[in-house]
């Protein structure tokens, strides 16, 4: 049973609905009740409940992947920029998976200053110490593509419920994305026109994320891009 009108503007800790409801972004279910965790428009589909958040920073969360630039560096490793009030620390070791010899090489060698790198929240500890780990697949030191930054309470929008608009994106367009949850995106295409589309469009997901029908104007805008360089 839904206790609020789809589309209804929320606020944390507000009961949304009760029942057997599967819970998405901005949303969290405590027994057999379901809660908003941020200011936001509800968003009911059938069975689905999530919440567009409004605004806000970016908060870390261990297991979120987030999209780093190297600002300073220390004796083990790196401090990162996540576009969050908290920065990121990422050990030589976290980066290239394996133990380092500190005393034979400089860091440098794996990583500069200025450099983005994809990485994994590995742990946030109560003082807000955020450990990050780029060992894994598809993670490092990035190379090439587009750095765009967009507000980290939109992601959710850019991915889409089940991926559907990373998905939109990067298969009208023919470009590869990396979608960070700190609210920063990489995209790497051949066809500069349609890298410079897909920013406009991420543009236009942050602007309208609380609209329906945004996928398929999505769709339609990279479309008529395509079609005019046809």
């Amino acid at each position: 049973m839904l206790h609020v009108k789809n589309r209804e503007l929320v606020i944390p800790g507000q009961l949304i609905a009760e029942g057997g409801y599967s819970t998405y972004g901005g949303a969290f279910r405590d027994g057999n009740q379901v809660y908003s965790s941020v200011i936001g428009l509800v968003d009911a589909r059938g069975q689905d409940i999530r919440i567009i958040p409004l605004g806000g920073r970016y908060v870390p969360r261990r297991g979120d992947v987030v999209i780093g630039v190297a600002i300073d560096s220390y004796g083990s490793g790196w401090i990162l920029d996540i576009n969050s009030p908290y920065a990121g620390n990422l050990f030589v070791s976290d980066l290239a998976g394996r133990k380092v010899d500190l005393d034979r090489g400089d860091i440098s060698q794996y990583l500069s200053i200025g450099d983005v790198v994809v990485a994994e929240v590995m742990d946030v500890n109560e003082r807000m110490r955020v450990h990050l780990d780029a060992s894994g697949p598809g993670m490092g030191k990035v190379r090439g593509g587009k750095l765009v930054e967009i507000s980290s309470a939109k992601v959710p929008r850019v991915i889409g419920r089940k991926g559907s608009m990373t998905a939109t994106l990067q298969d009208v367009s023919g470009c590869k994305l990396k979608v960070g949850q700190n609210g920063r995106i990489m995209i790497w295409g051949k066809d500069q026109k349609m890298v410079n589309a897909v920013v406009e469009a991420l543009l236009m997901i942050e602007r309208e994320a609380h609209t329906s029908g945004l996928t398929d104007r999505v769709r339609q805008f990279l479309e008529k891009i395509k079609s005019e360089g046809a």
